[in-house]
């Protein structure tokens, strides 16, 4: 008897809609199988290794993606799901195989990490995973995500302000300051570690054990939340809900600055950060 297959994918979405919106109820639906191929960007198996018996890279040119759910314009057809099964070493004809794509799940962008949906007989609940293992060598870091996109570029912060929020935090005790994110859409700030592309679980381990982390509304802080990292993140009202409860399905800490937007002045950010820090 053959075994029972699950075939999700690909994802070609963006990464904090990969979080919420797909990993975990794919997680949660291979509990039902007997083998589990993803398919999904190069950078994110990280996120299916726990449930996924076979992995493929699938990273497909730029194109019309665009800030959005799912790539704008890309379509699923029989031809690519033909060859990625082919990859896999799976013939859909002597095989028992399920296909799942991903789809539109809740209301987006308003989805709550809560949402349901039916993939056959089965009520797909979202099974969330905390990433991350603490470890004291970072328990004093502070991490930042300075996001240089070529995506909605306007809503990068200037290197002059993150240079300026670096050097008060190390003014006021703060030495550990560390860069993370990809080489080609994030900076490495001056007086930080440049630990930006530093490996998946070592990115994972700092994230869930520094003190907090800085930034703009992007991937990165999505996956913090993943990890319990407390953060100071900023951008228009439009995203409050999904920092704070939303996408927030561990009830990590959360500082929500929307006053100012995307660009909000260092000085404020970091009067902010005292207020928050003096908290009991």
């Amino acid at each position: 008897m053959s075994d029972k297959i699950l075939f999700a994918g690909p994802w070609v979405g963006e990464f904090g809609w990969e979080l919420f919106c797909w990993q975990a109820y794919v997680r949660s639906l291979s509990r039902f199988y007997d083998k589990t191929v993803c398919i999904s960007s190069t950078h994110t198996k990280f996120l299916y290794d726990d449930f996924c018996d076979q992995f493929i890279e699938f990273d497909p040119e730029e194109g019309e993606y665009k800030d959005s759910y799912y790539k704008v314009g890309f379509n699923v057809t029989k031809d690519l799901l033909q060859t990625l099964m082919m990859k896999a070493n799976i013939i859909s004809s002597h095989t028992k195989v399920d296909i799942l794509v991903p789809r539109r799940i809740g209301d987006p962008p308003r989805t709550h990490f809560t949402e349901e949906f039916m993939f056959g007989e089965h009520r797909v609940r979202p099974l969330y995973k905390k990433y991350g293992i603490k470890k004291e060598e970072y328990k004093d870091f502070i991490v930042v995500h300075a996001r240089s996109r070529t995506v909605r570029p306007e809503d990068n912060w200037p290197e002059k302000k993150w240079i300026f929020l670096v050097d008060n935090l190390k003014k006021i005790g703060y030495t550990n300051i560390v860069s993370i994110g990809l080489k080609d859409k994030s900076m490495h700030i001056e007086g930080t570690i440049d630990m930006r592309e530093c490996g998946q679980q070592t990115l994972l381990n700092l994230l869930a054990s520094a003190k907090c982390i800085f930034g703009p509304s992007s991937g990165a802080l999505h996956l913090a939340s993943l990890c319990g990292c407390p953060q100071i993140v900023w951008s228009t009202d439009y995203n409050f809900d999904r920092y704070t409860k939303n996408w927030n399905p561990f009830g990590t800490k959360v500082m929500f600055l929307s006053e100012f937007g995307w660009h909000p002045k260092p000085e404020y950010v970091l009067s902010k950060f005292m207020e928050w820090k003096n908290e009991k």
